[in-house]
Formats: structure tokens, sequence, C-alpha cells
């Protein structure tokens, strides 16, 4: 019987951006303005004190605006999640999602090409430039469409993807994403993001501290009130390599589902296809099966039934992964710690990959064993990053891409393992 996913999601998708009823706030001046770059983060966020911008993580390398507590609005059409990066005290990019499916679902055709010609048309009107067919690049991960504007002071992307006949769904059209990108020209102007790393650049990000080590200098990416733990997460990891793909493209070539998410096998393999274009491998660490899935059920009801508590049928019809929101902490504990290999192998190899800088992708079950700030989500499948261990402690450090606060947490090793369904990690070759 073939093996049923693990779906990995998180809450529900909010309302559409086409739709809001929250006060209107302009971001015109904030994304066309020549001068702009020679702003400090203080006059931008006040200059914006409507707009809902917060900080993404305690570093305060990026400011992010979901358009919850505004509408966002640029150029004369709603807008949704803008992202202003930031190096030192002067920005180094603006993002601005004009659509993207994760956040607004579906899109006809018409509606999708209207919206590009609008901000073609506007975004020229406004800066004065004139702008070029990208056309398409080969090296993106979607190898998505663009039109480029070049100024003296200021740089525009637009880029955009669609997709006609997408695979394993009845659609003839599905619109992904729109998104303009803007960043400074010119001598002495920042950068936005770290340099393309290699293998024998990532252990100097690993830092040692009060008998941690962990991994410094991964960025965060908030996967808003939508099922997109796993490409938010494998996001994070392609900045830390210093490449700039965002979620909604990882949404697109993993085909997730901002209701469902995805699951974590099926986006390794989506990205297996993808690597040789980014320079890295794709390595499953770990997986649990779904027949040893049966095999955990089968062992842990053996051992709640000389307990009297509740048993779970092992059943290949159903689908048992939904069992890990119903185990018993204590005896699932117990059951799985009887693996003294498995939880050694665990161990080890989370401590080998922090060591050379190489973040685990983890999938787990959230909220079986107490943890530091589970929100907004209380228990169910998910995907998180480890980067780092404390081997005082016996603790994993780990990190949820759920915004500012969530950018290291602690659980110990056993309680980690215990809830562990896979590790994974994506590598630079080179």
């Amino acid at each position: 019987m073939k093996a049923i996913p693990l779906l990995l999601t998180l809450a529900l998708p909010i309302g559409s951006i086409w739709c809001q009823t929250a006060p209107e706030v302009a971001l015109d001046a904030l994304v066309v303005s020549p001068t702009i770059w020679q702003a400090s983060v203080n006059d931008i966020i006040k200059a914006y004190p409507t707009a809902g911008f917060a900080w993404t993580s305690a570093t305060k390398e990026s400011a992010r605006a979901d358009g919850k507590r505004a509408a966002l609005t640029l150029l004369g059409k709603p807008v949704g999640e803008t992202i202003i990066t930031f190096k030192g005290e002067k920005p180094s990019q603006i993002q601005v999602s004009i659509f993207n499916r994760g956040d607004n679902g579906l899109l006809t055709e018409d509606l999708y090409l209207g919206a590009i010609e609008h901000f073609k048309k506007t975004l020229t009107e406004a800066t004065g430039l004139t702008a070029v067919d990208r056309g398409k690049d080969n090296k993106s991960a979607t190898r998505s469409e663009g039109f480029l504007w070049q100024g003296a002071s200021s740089a525009y992307l637009l880029e955009f993807s669609a997709q006609r006949e997408v695979k394993t769904r009845d659609i003839p059209f599905r619109a992904e994403f729109i998104r303009l990108r803007a960043v400074p020209t010119g001598p002495g102007m920042a950068s936005a993001g770290p340099a393309r790393a290699t293998r024998a650049t990532l252990p100097g990000n690993v830092l040692k501290k009060d008998g941690a080590t962990f991994i410094q200098n991964i960025p965060m990416v908030d996967q808003g009130e939508k099922g997109y733990c796993v490409v938010a997460t494998t996001a994070r990891v392609f900045g830390y390599y210093g490449m700039q793909v965002d979620q909604h493209e990882i949404a697109q070539i993993a085909n997730a589902s901002a209701e469902s998410g995805t699951s974590s096998s099926g986006m390794i393999e989506s990205l297996g296809r993808i690597a040789g274009r980014f320079k890295v491998r794709v390595k499953t660490h770990e997986e649990m099966e779904y027949p040893e899935l049966g095999d955990l059920v089968s062992d842990y009801n053996r051992l709640a039934k000389r307990k009297n508590a509740r048993e779970f049928p092992a059943d290949p019809s159903v689908n048992m992964w939904t069992y890990f929101d119903a185990f018993d902490p204590a005896i699932l504990k117990e059951t799985r710690m009887k693996d003294g290999a498995g939880f050694k192998s665990f161990i080890a190899e989370v401590q080998r990959s922090v060591d050379a800088g190489v973040p685990l992708l983890w999938t787990v079950t959230v909220g079986i064993f107490p943890e530091e700030k589970i929100n907004p989500q209380t228990r169910g499948g998910h995907m998180r990053l480890i980067i780092g261990y404390n081997t005082a402690t016996n603790e994993v450090l780990y990190s949820d891409s759920w915004g500012a606060g969530h950018e290291m947490k602690r659980l110990g090793t056993a309680e980690a393992f215990c809830a562990t369904h896979g590790l994974y990690s994506i590598q630079p070759i080179l």
C-alpha cells in the first residue's frame, strides 16, 4: 500500500488582500522615493506608524508588514506583505508582494495580466524610467518573468510567475506570484543579503557560548497564517546560503497549498529536481516511513495496554500520522526511547550537521511535549530548523518560521527525538 504522507501545515490563510476593509496606507513614497536609501531605520518606521511594520527577528535585519493592521496600497492598487531589509541603519531592499497564491488564493488570468500591466505602466510613470523586458530568468527557482527599471539611485524588478496545466490538479491556469523588489544603486550603496556561501565558509557561522553550540546568521521568514512551514523553512536555508529565493517561489516548486501545506518528502523530491541549478544537494538523514510508523503504533499499544491507556488501531487503511496528535506523551517517550541506537544516531547527526554550519530541516509533531512559545499551533505536523545543541543541558536548539521571538528555542534531546518524523538538509555542493 502506498504510504500516506504527513502534511505539514499551520493554521488557516488570511483573507484576500484584494478586499481589505482596514484603514488604507499608501506605500508609494516608501518604494518610489529616490532618497529612501538615505533614510534611517527609525525614520522609515516612524513614517508608517499604522502600516504594522514589525521586526522579523531580534537582530532587526528586516521589518515586515503583512496587511492585517492596514490596507496597504502601492501605485493605486492593494498589495500585501511588504518587507524592508536593512544593512546597518539603512535599507538595502524593499520587497512588496502584489499577489501570491498562499495569501490571496486563486487569481484569474485576466486579473493576473491586468495587475502586471498596471504596475508596469504606473511604475514607469512614477519613476520616469524605461521598463526593460527581462524575459524568463532561467537561473531563478521558477524561471519567473520580469521587467527591470534601472535608475541612478534605485533599481526595480517586477517579477511574476504562473503555471498552465498544473500537474496533479485540474487547473488550466494558476497565478503563483507577482512581486516588486527595489534596491539602491550607485557607489557606496548597501547591498541586500549575504555573499553566496560555500561548504568551507559555513563553519564560520557556528558559535559556542554558555555551553551551547549553534548556527548564527540564519534569516527569519514569517510564514504568516498559512500552511507554509515547509516552504518558509526551506526559504530560510536558501537565504542563509546567500540565495534570494522566497517562500512563494518554493511553494510553486512544491505545489504547496496554503490550507493543507505540503509533505516533507514531496518538498525534498521537488528540490532534488532543481538542486543542480542552485549548486546544492538535498539529503535525507532520517525519515520515518509508513511501515515504521505501523511498528511504532504496535509497540506503543503493547505498552498502553499494560498501563490501561488508550490504544490505536495499527490499520494501514487509516492515516496513522494523526495518532501523533493523540499519543500520550509519557507512553510515546518510553516507547521510542527503547530504540537506543536510533536516539544515538539522532544526536550524532544533529551535532555533526551543526558543527559543519548546516541547519537541519526537522519534521515533528509539535505540542506533544511542553515547548517554548507554541504559537499559534498547539499540536500537529510541522517543519522547523534545528540550529544547535547543548550537551551540558541535553537540549536541541531550534527555530520556527513564525517571526520575531521564535529565532532560537530549546527542547530536551530525548523529547526532540521522540517527536521527530524526519531530518533533512540542503547543502552547497562547492
